[in-house]
Order: structure tokens, then C-alpha cells, then sequence
């Protein structure tokens, strides 16, 4: 990733233990932190994550399972009762950074005065870019272990989704075009570029990536209905059907 020459890297230690198949779909879109009946469990995981975020900060060489387990004042034996490996704390980790993007929303600005289409998606981009730059320390070595890559794509696909779906709420799709087609169009280009900056393949700024973003998004789809205008009905090309 441009610009992040020097921030630490995730050690990639594995545990002696069979780790698992990577988790199904609908597993990576579960809620993080399940209940499980006992509270110490939850906290353990909190504690964690917290020692993980902690770690990073401080930008260290490396961080491996005794450096978490330190932080967190735990054992190794309770830190593989959660994790399989960091293989499989990074996709955790990952999908609780994610679900406070998403949580935090877009930002609406004074009474009466709402974002238009491109500000929406420039501020929706400006958001996954700074997690992306947040991130970049267990990005450099375990982002490309199976677990966690996987639920790096699918995350920044769940984004972009998320984002041209508000979209589409505010514009006509053109005839002949499966609203279906443009989110998988849409979030697979997302996924390119930002994966493309992440590994250094495209050398432009957080800023610049930011603002290609919303230029290759389609014209038609930042174009607003009149305010007051009710959506077009629902047709088998616009729906996806």
C-alpha cells in the first residue's frame, strides 16, 4: 500500500492444531461476536482484539501469539480456544473493523441539507480507504493467508453493495441494465483498485484513489431524481429479474 513503507507486520505464526476449513458465507457474514452463553468467553475475545489494536499501535517489527497473549494477559491455550491461528484472528479482527465502518454511517450535514449522490460515495470511499490505511500492518504479511483473504474481498464487496444500493435508491437505473449487474460490477472494481493500492501495482495517494473511485462510477448513477419524485416502478430489467 502506498505510503505505509515501514508499519509493522503481523507475524504469521500457526498453530500445532488442525485449523479449520475457511468458514461459509453465510459463517463470514454472522455476527462477530456471537453469543455464546458465557460471558467470559465474549470478554475474552474483547480483551483480544483489544490487545491487537493496542499492539498495533505502538508499530511494532512483528507481532506474533506471545506478544497478543502478553497485551491481553492470557494463556496461548486460551488464545486458541477462539483462534485457530492469526490467519483466523485476522478475518475476526477484520470483520469487526468493518462492522464499525458501516455503523458509523454516512455523516449528514445541517438540517435540510442532505449529501448528494457523488458526496455520499466520495465520503463512503474516503471511510474504506482510512480503514484500509488503519489496517495496513496486518494487511503486509496475513491478508494473504486463505482466511482472512477471504473476508478482506468479501467485506470490501459488502461495502461498495451497501454503498450503491443507497444510490440506487436515489436514481432511475436505464432501461435494460439488471440493478443486480451494477453492485457486482461496482464492488468488483472497487475490490481491484483498492487491492491494486494495497499491494503498491497503483501508485496514487489515499486521496487520489478516493476521487477515481467516484469518477469510474457510472454517470447515470450519481444523477438524483428531482427532489419530491417518487422512485420508477419496479421492471424485470431494473429489479435484476
Amino acid at each position: 500500500m502506498p505510503r505505509t513503507s515501514g508499519l509493522p507486520a503481523l507475524g504469521v505464526e500457526q498453530s500445532t492444531t488442525e485449523r479449520p476449513a475457511p468458514p461459509s458465507r453465510v459463517e463470514r457474514f454472522a455476527p462477530v461476536l456471537r453469543v455464546t452463553g458465557d460471558p467470559r468467553a465474549e470478554r475474552t475475545r474483547q480483551t483480544i482484539f483489544d490487545a491487537v489494536a493496542t499492539i498495533l499501535a505502538g508499530r511494532p517489527e512483528r507481532v506474533s501469539v506471545g506478544d497478543i497473549v502478553r497485551v491481553a494477559g492470557i494463556s496461548r491455550s486460551s488464545f486458541y480456544a477462539h483462534f485457530a491461528s492469526l490467519d483466523d484472528l485476522t478475518a475476526a479482527y477484520l470483520r469487526v473493523q468493518f462492522a464499525g465502518l458501516a455503523a458509523s454511517g454516512v455523516s449528514v450535514r445541517p438540517a435540510g441539507e442532505s449529501l448528494g449522490s457523488a458526496e455520499r460515495a466520495r465520503e463512503a470511499y474516503r471511510r474504506l480507504v482510512a480503514q484500509l490505511l488503519e489496517d495496513a500492518p496486518l494487511y503486509s504479511s496475513v491478508l494473504e493467508l486463505p482466511v482472512a483473504r477471504s473476508a478482506f474481498d468479501d467485506l470490501v464487496g459488502e461495502h461498495a453493495d451497501h454503498l450503491i444500493g443507497s444510490l440506487l435508491e436515489r436514481t432511475e437505473v436505464p432501461v435494460g441494465i439488471p440493478a443486480g449487474l451494477v453492485s457486482a460490477y461496482v464492488a468488483g472494481g472497487t475490490l481491484s483498485l483498492v487491492d491494486g493500492w494495497r499491494r503498491g501495482r497503483i501508485d496514487v495517494s489515499d486521496d487520489e484513489l478516493v476521487e477515481a473511485l467516484v469518477a469510474l462510477l457510472p454517470a447515470w448513477l450519481l444523477d438524483e431524481r428531482p427532489v419530491g419524485a417518487s422512485p420508477p416502478p419496479p421492471t424485470p430489467e431494473s429489479s435484476g429479474r
